[in-house]
């Protein structure tokens, strides 16, 4: 058995090369790690960029620990006390080339020092005092840990994994992604921090410097070299599997032969993808034979029975793991089989040696008795390197069934892939990984030397189908419900290294369906052929039957009748102009399709009063029919608190409401497949922002409710906004199911209108919210594009402000320009505070401005920008902090009082002054730091919230750094269900993130002004106004009918939410399908929404629906939709006087909607054929 290392790297825009950052102040992802965050001095690396470390001249970058790992040149540097504090006298240390620095974090944490002792079978002593929590502060102790963690690296033998976290271009949803992997060559020795007269013991360097054997040994995924090309990265990323997060975390941490070879084989595939692309120059086939041989020695080290040290602790033998280390595993390199050694200690037959580990062997035999019926099941396991605690939760059978494993003993010795299937972990335990059985049961090498008598081949049944459930988990976070079943058994075949593929053969599974059935859901008499998940596929499924049968049904009318007209005008006032009267009278239907139907959608974008009517309808609701039981939901704890203030109603959200209902495991929050308690019975369910709520959890959540006794299931929501994160679109998919079989089940809100007199919404003419139009699903509106196209000149009007940036300097002058004219923030910490309220303590205006981002990453992300804001406004009070009698400042971003801060929990949390407030601290919530301050025990920071300006919450030490982010900038994703005053929105020319939901949800956060930051041009705007840009739209779902992304070849069955014409061209509206196929049916040629320019102005243009093509003469063709409509109308009569004053008014062609909203396909044609075809 080797002990390898994980080293974590900050990332290098040259790939680690020993030189300062080519442009080392647009690396927004370095600055996730708080000693770079803190001391990173942008001006002066700017003017170093490129310089090697070893030429600097008296002074190092921050991550200089780092940046020589893949260095051909050493350099000097300076070790500086952790523990900032105590302030010791630093240390220097020469670095040799290809080297870096990693400090162990995990094992100098006291919360982890007892486990750490009992797995390393050390006896040091506890702390001075009686400390539980934060660093190991004794050096004797801090001497001891660092001794053990350090002196299990073999020089010459290990093997040194360099990775990144979340701060990465690659991939910012990847908790971790592996950036290369060298042998180790050299650790230096222990160095220790000067002495001070307080302070006279040695202690000790935390981290050591590592060298590898680099360029002979080793090899650096070129992530840095495709990024500089331009070429998409996706497939060489080496993403770090759930299983293994642990080993690649806290800095530096061991990492074993088992999870090595993991490693080690996606790496070898991220290296044969760069092969297999040629992009990239380099001895890439020498890298891969290297690859491969350090696999085979990894498998040697593995050895056959790695998990029996976990089995001996299981059966009482609290010194397993160590009798694993320093028994058997010597034994299988000399060819003894260690567990028949063992096996016959526990049967009786051999005594143990007196020794160390005499007295748990003799405990473990004792039990070993005990348990005949497990036996089998303890020498399975024993060959899959398995913690204790899993090996617990596997053979006990009542944790066995709280993890979601409710295969009986027999069955997971016949089939251990089942444990990958099922189990879902604990809160303290990882779930067992697919990767940690194939091992077990397809060992190479050395480990493969006592094999099982069950022989798995690679195309084995079970090992395609435990590949096929982990292929479908991916799909599914991703965003799918069901896969085709040749896409299905792609991936499985890429799963893993060729070496080891898995390799099905269609035609057998399909022979085979049964065994598979046990597990997934099949259609392989379709066309295509799908697979999916069962019980995924199952809740979308049962959902969509519930809301077909209550589709068809109907509540009776009130008795006497609702007057809903006065009620609207007791809410939002007499109507002034006629778009107010039409807004009263289609909230009029709204409420009334409400009341009468079963089942019933309340749909409409921002400033149309969703939540208004919502207030007005259970008001009305329980004066007609008394105080019957109601259930408000919401999908996350900030809108929970809107919905609940807005209704002045107790409202839950979906996981506050399942978990007391049975439906959560506790802990993990896993979903349950069923509930121990009855179904919940209410006569009025209404579920606010459906459009965030992923299918497995709205599935069951139509379980947990009883829906004999209900009358009424309302779901509200904008579909246009971001969809869920996790499986399925539920809501987009009701909505396109409901207007093609019950449109009168839909109460659509399409005139905008203020409803409160304090801006609680856009005003009703936005400027703003039409530009948003372009983005939205089945809406076209006619002046979207003259908006557009006035951005594009760089003109602000009305609420939107437009503002052009060419490189992060002009963004952050143009930002702070922005930021002075709109809020009247200076260069002073009193005006940026006062622009908040903070001055004059009024809390709710911590909502008044925020930033938004696509992402957190990058230059433009909010990290960088939060970090450069809290910078400028805040630095002196974070110097403060760190002087050693003041409190804080807290967290990786050193939060300080008056900071503007972000709940990232669901919290039940007790408020000052009691009883004052909700006791509850809801995800996405945001409000100031009022407070820090030192207690008895910790340090504290008191935050108030914007929704509960009266009560303040407290946050001790750790977590303020848990619970609380900075929120100057915050992404879109986050800001979803939330909206502020005015919004700043950033608009890059790229970014892996963006997507028109995300352009439509940033567009409506605002509720007085939006304030638009683009990056160089329109051109990002006008690319993601194209539906195939739609993330929602590009999801595989099967709830009422399939609905597959497009692929290489045309299918008969299109994604049922992109509007698709007959030649494959996506649209906004099914009008145009029609227009378009018309077309196309007469051999008209066209192209859709090309950029049409004023004759006078290069900067002026406009979108027509289709620029049409005959003979050498051209036409546009608008297609007309809600005239009746008056910002529609409004909207077309300036479009088409723009047609007229740019001489194009002759070839004008347009059509219309019916009053009803049908289209009349003869006339549409009967049009074509007379204007077109001259006929």
């Amino acid at each position: 058995m080797t002990t390898h290392l994980s080293a974590r790297l900050a990332w290098h825009d040259r790939g680690w090369d020993g030189r300062v950052c080519d442009a080392p102040h647009l690396n927004a992802h370095c600055i996730v790690h708080k000693h770079i965050r803190d001391s990173r001095d942008d001006v002066l690396e700017r003017e170093s960029a490129g310089v090697a470390l070893a030429d600097l001249d008296g002074w190092l970058p921050p991550c200089s620990r780092d940046p020589a790992a893949y260095g051909d040149r050493g350099f000097v540097m300076t070790h500086r006390d952790p523990l900032e504090r105590r302030q010791l006298p630093p240390v220097s240390e020469t670095i040799p080339s290809y080297s870096s620095c990693p400090a162990p974090y995990r094992w100098m944490r006291e919360e982890l020092f007892r486990e750490i002792s009992e797995a390393e079978d050390l006896a040091i002593r506890g702390p001075d005092e009686e400390r539980t929590v934060g660093w190991v502060y004794e050096p004797d102790r801090q001497r001891e840990l660092l001794k053990r963690f350090w002196g299990k690296i073999e020089v010459r033998r290990s093997l040194v994994f360099y990775y990144c976290n979340q701060g990465n271009p690659l991939d910012e949803n990847a908790p971790r992604i592996v950036v290369g992997v060298g042998r180790v060559d050299g650790v230096a020795p222990q160095l220790y921090f000067g002495t001070t007269p307080k302070y006279q013991d040695q202690y000790p360097v935390w981290s050591r410097c590592v060298t590898q054997a680099y360029p002979d040994q080793g090899v650096r995924i070129p992530y840095q070299e495709y990024l500089r090309q331009g070429v998409a990265t996706d497939d060489i990323v080496c993403r770090v599997p759930r299983s293994a997060i642990l080993p690649f975390s806290y800095g530096g941490e061991h990492v074993s032969d088992d999870v090595a070879v993991a490693i080690l084989e996606r790496v070898i595939q991220c290296v044969e993808r760069v092969v297999a692309d040629g992009l990239i120059p380099g001895d890439w086939d020498l890298r891969l034979a290297w690859l491969n041989d350090v696999l085979a020695e990894v498998w040697h080290g593995r050895g056959p029975f790695p998990g029996a040290g976990s089995v001996l602790q299981y059966l009482g033998c609290s010194k397993g793991t160590a009798f694993q280390r320093a028994v058997m595993a010597p034994m299988a390199s000399r060819g003894e089989n260690p567990w028949d050694y063992l096996v016959s200690i526990l049967d009786g037959v051999t005594e143990p040696d007196q020794g160390p580990y005499g007295a748990g062997l003799a405990d473990a035999r004792e039990r070993w008795g005990l348990l005949k019926s497990r036996q089998a099941l303890l020498a399975k396991l024993a060959r899959f390197e398995l913690t204790p605690e899993q090996v617990r939760r596997i053979v006990s059978s009542e944790r066995r069934e709280v993890s979601g494993i409710d295969a009986p003993l027999a069955a997971l010795v016949a089939n251990p892939y089942i444990l990958c299937e099922q189990d879902l972990g604990t809160a303290r335990s990882e779930p067992v990984a697919v990767e940690t059985i194939d091992h077990g049961l397809r060992p190479e090498g050395n480990a493969a030397l006592f094999p099982d008598n069950d022989e798995v081949r690679h195309d084995d049944r079970r090992r395609i189908r435990a590949v096929g459930v982990q292929v479908l988990n991916e799909a599914a976070d991703g965003g799918d419900t069901v896969l085709e079943f040749s896409d299905f058994l792609k991936r499985i075949r890429g799963r893993f290294p060729e070496k080891r593929a898995c390799e099905p053969d269609g035609e057998i599974v399909l022979a085979e369906s049964g065994f598979y059935e046990e597990v997934l859901w099949t259609a392989f008499d379709s066309d295509p052929k799908l697979v999916a998940l069962r019980h995924l596929q199952s809740l979308e499924h049962r959902a969509a039957a519930m809301m077909k049968r209550r589709a068809k049904r109907v509540n009776a009318d009130p008795d006497p009748p609702i007057d809903w007209l006065a009620a609207l005008k007791n809410e939002f006032g007499e109507p002034e102009s006629e778009r107010e009267h039409l807004a009263l009278k289609e909230k009029v239907e709204a409420l009334r399709t409400l009341f009468s139907r079963r089942l019933s959608i309340l749909t409409g974008g921002a400033g149309t009063g969703k939540t208004s009517v919502l207030k007005v309808f259970v008001e009305e609701l329980v004066r007609a029919e008394g105080r019957h039981p109601l259930l408000l939901l919401a999908p996350t704890g900030k809108a929970r608190v809107r919905l609940s203030t807005k209704t002045k109603r107790n409202a839950m959200t979906i996981h506050q409401f399942l978990l007391r209902e049975g439906w959560f495991v506790p802990g993990i929050f896993a979903l349950r497949q069923e509930s121990d308690k009855a179904a919940f019975q209410a006569t009025t369910v209404v579920i606010d922002e459906c459009s965030m709520i992923p299918a497995d959890l709205f599935g069951t959540l139509m379980r947990g409710l009883d829906t004999g006794p209900l009358s009424r299931l309302i779901l509200v929501g904008d579909p246009n906004q971001l969809p869920p994160i996790g499986p399925g679109r539920p809501f987009a998919d009701t909505i396109e199911w409901l207007e093609r079989e019950h449109p009168k089940c839909i109460a659509p809100l399409r005139v905008g209108m203020r409803v409160d007199k304090d801006e609680s919404e856009p005003a009703a003419d936005s400027v703003a919210l039409a530009l948003a139009d372009g983005y939205r699903n089945s809406v076209v509106s006619p002046g979207d594009d003259e908006i557009l196209a006035a951005v594009a000149r760089g003109e602000s009007s009305g609420d939107l402000e437009v503002v052009f940036w060419d490189d992060h300097d002009e963004l952050l002058a143009e930002l702070k320009g922005q930021m002075s004219r709109s809020l009247g923030v200076g260069d002073d910490y009193q005006s940026f505070n006062s622009s908040l309220g903070i001055d004059r303590e009024e809390w709710v205006r911590s909502e008044d401005w925020q930033i938004l981002s696509p992402t957190r990453a990058q230059h433009f992300g909010t990290e960088d920008v939060n970090r450069l804001l809290q910078g400028q406004y805040k630095g002196g009070l974070i110097a403060r902090a760190k002087h050693p009698r003041s409190p804080g400042p807290f967290g990786e971003q050193e939060i300080v009082w008056s900071d503007k801060v972000i709940q990232v929990v669901n919290q039940s949390k007790s408020g000052w002054p009691p009883k004052t407030g909700l006791d509850y601290v809801a995800n996405g919530e945001i409000g100031i730091v009022r407070r820090t301050g030192r207690g008895r025990d910790s340090e504290y920071a008191d935050v108030v919230f914007s929704t509960q300006p009266d009560v303040s919450y407290r946050y001790f030490g750790q977590q303020a750094s848990d619970e609380l982010e900075l929120a100057y900038a915050l992404t879109v994703h986050k800001a979803q269900g939330s909206d502020f005053r005015t919004v700043f929105l950033i608009v890059p020319q790229n970014a892996s993130t963006l997507s028109r939901e995300l352009i439509y949800t940033g567009l409506t956060r605002f509720r007085h002004k939006l304030v638009l930051l683009i990056e160089k041009d329109v051109e990002a705007l006008r690319r993601l106004r194209n539906p195939e840009s739609s993330d929602t739209r590009m999801r595989n779902t099967h709830m009422f009918s399939l609905a597959l992304r497009p692929g290489d070849v045309k299918r008969p069955h299109l994604e049922a939410l992109i509007h698709r014409t007959r030649k494959g061209v996506a649209v906004r509206s099914k009008s145009e399908v029609v227009v378009a196929d018309i077309l196309e049916g007469l051999e008209i040629s066209y192209q859709y929404e090309q950029p049409l320019f004023s004759r006078s102005d290069p900067n002026d243009f406009r979108l027509p629906d289709f620029t049409v093509s005959f003979e050498g003469d051209v036409y546009y063709w608008e297609h007309l939709g809600m005239l009746g409509v008056p910002s529609y109308r409004e909207a077309w009569e300036r479009k088409q006087e723009w047609y007229e004053n740019n001489r194009y008014g002759k070839q004008l062609i347009t059509s219309e909607d019916a009053p009803d909203g049908g289209i009349d396909a003869a006339k549409i044609e009967r049009i074509a054929r007379e204007r077109i075809l001259a006929e």
